[in-house]
């Protein structure tokens, strides 16, 4: 088998940008790497690239899955009429969110019984104390970047909402603390990773599935939120938090044949249901996963970057920020052009590159009202 045997991508190699190009060529010289598959919003990352999957043979590695663990997508869809939605004018529903859900670097007053204490299982005292002062202070604040909550309208023209937000400081402690542990273990494998049945592997393993329910859970308390913002009772909240689209593209899976690695990729399993955005302006795809195994089980997790942030904050202009956010309640401002419309990919020509192959399109969501960091 040739390096490029373990290669299957869903958009022409040529098409995708030289530094990702590179990062790909790097991984497939690995010999534990199994296979990589590479969805369309794929672009440049830490070490593996941003919209890539990889399977290893009974290796992790911390910096496959990065920073953000568990960083995903929630997504409620009611039976609720848009127009009939409370009456509150959508600026007031837009002010509200931001006073009730911590935003960048605010954090929460939530009790820190609601969640278990963080003990790593690395024996690590000072990853204890770091992760443990920062675990219920950030439970339910949606952080900053491309992380947001996004109030749409569905092809029924119904009331959604979606999430996009991790595990916060907390995860990022522990990405860190492994990622340096990773490069300074002797051994045959190259910095950054771990065999999966060593002591650290292992022990990552552990830290690494806390951090995912841990993501899991701060999404579900800013949908509890916002749904109280939007007028439901806890009735139909609770209804629609057992309906709730949930997952996560940023993890390690252990299976039969490998350690599966997402980096910026949602699960695709048959008939999972998934969740895949664009910008702030091109709206979100809900998708049911077709279970391509040639393609690890997987699709991209929205549009991907076509600008770096400091590029988009160059070549983007504010009167253009504006013009693309018309009609939609946001921050629009020169805090936001990072994350404009022009800084990303075209949504429905990624969609289109995997529809009928990893996915099947099942509703779309416009968006009303966006609130980002």
């Amino acid at each position: 088998m040739t390096n490029l045997d373990k290669l299957k991508t869903l958009i022409p190699i040529e098409e995708i940008e030289q530094s990702a190009q590179q990062q790909i060529y790097t991984n497939l010289e690995f010999a534990f790497l199994k296979k990589l598959a590479i969805m369309p919003d794929v672009h440049m990352g830490y070490t593996l690239p941003i919209g890539g999957v990889a399977l290893l043979d009974n290796v992790i590695s911390p910096e496959y899955v990065g920073y953000d663990i568990g960083c995903g997508m929630c997504c409620v869809t009611t039976e609720v009429p848009v127009k009939s939605l409370k009456q509150k004018k959508k600026e007031e529903i837009f002010e509200e969110l931001y006073k009730t859900i911590p935003i960048g670097m605010g954090l929460s007053k939530v009790k820190p019984e609601i969640f278990d204490e963080f003990k790593s299982a690395s024996g690590n005292q000072e990853l204890d104390d770091k992760v443990n002062s920062r675990l219920s202070r950030q439970l339910g604040t949606l952080g900053g970047g491309n992380h947001f909550i996004e109030i749409g309208e569905n092809r029924k023209k119904n009331l959604c909402v979606t999430i996009h937000s991790g595990s916060r400081n907390p995860g990022h402690s522990v990405a860190s603390y492994y990622m340096k542990a990773s490069k300074t273990i002797d051994g045959d494998l190259p910095k950054g990773f771990l065999h999966l049945d060593s002591d650290l592997g292992q022990a990552y393993l552990q830290d690494l599935n806390f951090m995912l329910d841990y993501a899991l859970e701060n999404r579900k308390i800013m949908m509890i939120d916002t749904l109280y913002v939007l007028g439901f009772g806890p009735t139909n909240v609770g209804f629609y938090l057992k309906n709730m689209i949930n997952e996560n593209h940023n993890h390690a899976v252990v299976r039969d044949d490998g350690v599966l690695h997402r980096k910026g990729a949602t699960p695709a399993e048959k008939d999972t249901l998934g969740v895949i955005p664009g910008t702030m302006k091109s709206g979100v795809y809900i998708t049911k996963g077709l279970g391509n195994k040639e393609y690890l089980s997987s699709a991209s997790h929205g549009a991907g970057r076509k600008f770096s942030r400091s590029k988009a904050k160059k070549m983007i202009k504010l009167s253009d920020h504006e013009h693309w956010m018309e009609g939609i309640v946001a921050k629009v401002t020169k805090s936001t052009i990072d994350e404009s419309h022009g800084a990303y990919k075209n949504l429905r020509n990624v969609i289109k590159a995997q529809e009928g192959i990893v996915i099947d399109v099942v509703d779309y969501i416009k968006p009303i009202i966006n609130v980002k960091g």
